[in-house]
């Protein structure tokens, strides 16, 4: 095993107990947890077993494993920040709406 194997394999062990402790907070569903499950636990299969990856690999002319991780990594996190974005945009209009409303009621008394 080399050592940036060691290292990710410690890493996604590490995210997979911070969901499961995230999950025990209520910050998480079980539906989210299953889905921290499958991320983490690919991760690790991909990093011990980087060899898996080879029909991904030649399908898609990617010449290392660690190149296709950093794609799925930037689509990601393009994702999560779009999601991020849009549920920001929610909370202002309900806070806004929320303060409105409540200036209106203080307003009439």
């Amino acid at each position: 095993m080399i050592p940036l194997q060691l290292v990710s394999l410690i890493f996604g062990l590490y995210m997979l107990y911070w969901s499961f402790l995230s999950y025990k907070k209520r910050l998480f569903y079980i539906r989210e947890l299953f889905f921290w499950i499958v991320v983490w636990s690919t991760f690790i299969l991909v990093a011990l077993f980087p060899d898996t990856t080879k029909l991904i690999l030649q399908t898609f002319r990617i010449n290392r494993v660690m190149d296709l991780l950093m794609i799925l990594a930037l689509i990601f996190l393009s994702i999560v920040t779009y999601r991020v974005y849009i549920d920001n945009r929610q909370l202002t209009k309900k806070l806004q709406d929320l303060v409105r409303q409540d200036a209106i009621n203080k307003a009439k008394k």
